[in-house]
């Protein structure tokens, strides 16, 4: 299982979250200062025994 570790300004969006108890999409763009944010992400499935 992978843990998620925040830094830098990820950090500050938490620590705003917990402050506010809740976060709007305006704030979030505003304290990463971003479009776009990175994310990666893995699935998988199977059918049957493994």
């Amino acid at each position: 299982m992978h843990m998620a570790v925040p830094k830098g300004t990820f950090v500050e969006l938490m620590a705003r979250a917990e402050r506010q108890e809740s976060v709007a999409a305006e704030e979030i763009v505003e304290t990463l200062d971003t479009d776009e944010l990175p994310v990666e992400a893995e699935t998988s499935w199977s059918v049957g025994e493994q």
